[in-house]
Order: C-alpha cells, then structure tokens, then sequence
C-alpha cells in the first residue's frame, strides 16, 4: 500500500529517486517513500523526513540510523533536501562512477551500493544522451547560419541579375 503522502513526495522529488537520482520513467514505474529517519528510531511523517525513493536505494537504506559514534566519523547517509552532495560525492563523467570526496561521500556510496552496475551504467547512458542533444544543437545552429550564408548568397546572385539584366553577355 502506497504511503499517504506519496502523491505529494513524489511531486516534491519530480519523479526521482532522493538517493540515486534514478527516475520512474528509467525504473519502469512509480517509486516508493522513505523515512529518511526510520520510524524505529524515532522518525515520523513529516514533510523534511520523507523521501522519495527507488526499491534499491530503500533497501540498501534499510532501517539504517547512525549512532554517534557514526556520526562522529561522518557515517550517515546525505540527505537529499538538506546537504550539498557536491560538497562530498562527484559524478566521473568518463566512468559513471560517483567518487567520494568526504567520508561522509565514501560511506553514503557504500551503504546505498551507489555504484552499482545498473546505475552505472544508467549515468552512462544519462551523459551519452546530454552529449549527442548538445552535438544536435550545434548542428541545428551549424544549419541555421548555413541557410543565412545560402539565403544571402541568393539575395546577391538575384541582384548582380537585376543590375546586368539585359546588357548581353558579359566578356
């Protein structure tokens, strides 16, 4: 049974998976909610605890909650509304790998299996995608000034016709 909130986590997550960023359309259906903070420790089903997730990442989170000592060492999975991944995860354009840049980053990748085949291979097609509608955009604009450069031309060709029109042959 879906949550009661689901219709509106969703919204606020455009369809994509909080954690891994995968979206419907990718996984093939709707996604689930995810207490950020599990209902076991304490978590509840507001608004800032709830995020939309795929089966995977939901899994893989479980009913994870760090202690302090995790927290001591940075252990605890990033909140996709309240942390800047950037400041801890970087995405490898040329692997589809995200890298850690903090232990924090380190340990969010490990406990969801963030680098998992099928999401590598998913950023992978993701960016081979962005690079050919960047390519195809620059070709459209290739053509666009083509057809300026071939409209122009006609337009001098037409009037060098106008000028000599009727003068005979040129010799």
């Amino acid at each position: 049974m879906a949550h009661p909130k689901h219709a509106e986590v969703r919204a606020r997550f455009r369809g994509c998976c909080g954690y891994c960023g995968v979206s419907e359309e990718d996984a093939g259906g709707e996604l689930c909610v995810d207490h950020y903070t599990p209902l076991t420790a304490g978590g509840d089903d507001g608004d800032e605890n709830l995020i939309y997730s795929c089966f995977r990442c939901n899994q893989f989170k479980s009913d994870f909650q760090p202690t302090d000592a995790d927290r001591a060492r940075g252990y605890h999975v990033l909140h996709p509304l309240h942390d800047d991944c950037v400041l801890h995860i970087r995405l490898n354009e040329s692997t589809g790998s995200l890298e850690p840049l903090t232990d924090t980053g380190r340990f969010h990748i490990v406990l969801l299996h963030l680098n998992r085949p099928a999401l590598v291979a998913y950023r992978l097609r993701r960016r081979h995608e962005e690079l050919l509608s960047a390519r195809q955009e620059l070709l459209d604009d290739e053509v666009r000034e083509l057809r300026a450069i071939i409209s122009a031309q006609e337009t001098y060709i037409a009037r060098l016709k106008e000028l000599f029109a009727g003068q005979g042959p040129v010799e």
